[in-house]
């Protein structure tokens, strides 16, 4: 009998959260499951819905708050083997619903590291984090995206680390990789972020300005700060050295075109965007920030510069500019390490469990 799974997403938006979700909706979209991905908001969609075989609902509710209801009666009316679900406010949702509705499995999925993400929270977001405190025990398990992060949730919420299991993010191995072209005085720098305060992308523009006049930035994402970024850029001098493109859906086939990414965030919980990066084998230099230490082999495919040291991020971008780099090999590596079908089989695994 074919076990039915649901996902349970806000929307499709361009979210890291809402990737994970739509590509192991795709995992498990074979005869021994039936998949059904829920939206409380299905008109935001950064990724396909086109899927054979994959049911997507969308609930129209909105917002959290309005989807108790409509949810609760999905769950009992559908009967669910198991629920995943993902972010603050919908795994609050689910675990609300869960004390109405019985699921044999119901699974949480931690989007970032609380303890470091507290110093950016707005009263939504402390009344999330409040709330979690005392709702992630309706869950079987919870999933963290790193070590760092399963302790950070383990410490704050007071959980059991029994209940608490690490699996990385996938990614989706494509054709595309960057060329081994020859050394060329131009170097290409990518940052693809949301435009918000804890991607630390001012910390980038003051990096930029040190940087020889021959490294210049592509900025992909959209955000509240876009207008600010773009007059700190003028105001700066920086307008013919930095580019805005704004939100994209080719992601690796856009980063593939340039030299390295570089990741200037305060915090992370484990970024796809570096997955991403290294899937088509760009290089990347960052910040330490959640789950990178996982990623980056140093010199292998990227350097790591401690949070808040400019200077060393500028020397770790110009080094990485100045080296030869085995794209093949980084792809290869990623592909091995977080393939979609090597993170799909640890959450079957965990549903066997």
């Amino acid at each position: 009998m074919r076990k039915k799974i649901f996902l349970v997403l806000s929307s499709l938006g361009a979210g890291g959260s809402e990737r994970v979700y739509w590509l192991l909706s795709q995992y498990f979209n074979k005869p021994d499951y039936e998949v059904v991905v829920v939206l409380l908001n299905g008109n935001i969609c950064s990724f396909s819905k086109e899927i054979a075989g994959i049911r997507f609902l969308d609930l129209k509710t909105l917002k959290a708050s309005r989807s108790f209801f409509k949810l609760r009666k999905l769950l009992k009316d559908e009967k669910p083997y198991a629920v995943f679900s993902t972010t603050d406010h919908i795994n609050i949702l689910v675990a609300f619903v869960s004390i109405f509705v019985k699921v044999p499995q119901l699974i949480a999925r931690a989007s970032n590291n609380p303890q470091q993400m507290r110093q950016y929270y707005g009263f939504k977001a402390r009344f999330y984090n409040y709330f979690s405190r005392f709702l992630f025990v309706r869950f079987n398990t919870i999933v963290c995206q790193s070590e760092e992060m399963k302790q950070s949730v383990a410490r704050l919420y007071n959980i059991n680390l029994n209940r608490l299991i690490v699996i990385h993010n996938p990614v989706i191995i494509t054709n595309v990789l960057k060329p081994q072209t020859q050394v060329s005085d131009l170097k290409r720098l990518i940052a693809v972020n949301r435009l918000i305060k804890e991607k630390g992308v001012f910390r980038l523009l003051e990096v930029m300005k040190a940087l020889p006049q021959n490294y210049v930035l592509t900025i992909a994402g959209d955000g509240p700060l876009m207008n600010t970024l773009k007059e700190e850029v003028i105001n700066t001098g920086l307008n013919e050295r930095v580019t805005f493109i704004g939100e994209i859906k080719n992601v690796a086939e856009v980063i593939s075109k340039h030299d390295l990414l570089v990741l200037s965030s305060f915090t992370e919980g484990f970024p796809n965007v570096v997955l991403e990066a290294l899937s088509v084998g760009v290089p990347v230099v960052t910040f330490r920030v959640g789950g990178v230490d996982e990623l980056i082999r140093e010199g292998f495919n990227g350097f790591i510069a401690e949070q808040n040291d400019l200077r060393t991020l500028q020397q770790q971008i110009i080094r990485a500019c100045s080296q030869t780099w085995q794209h093949p090999n980084i792809k290869a590596d990623i592909s091995e390490r977080f393939g979609l079908n090597k993170i799909g089989l640890a959450y079957e695994t965990l549903l066997a469990n």
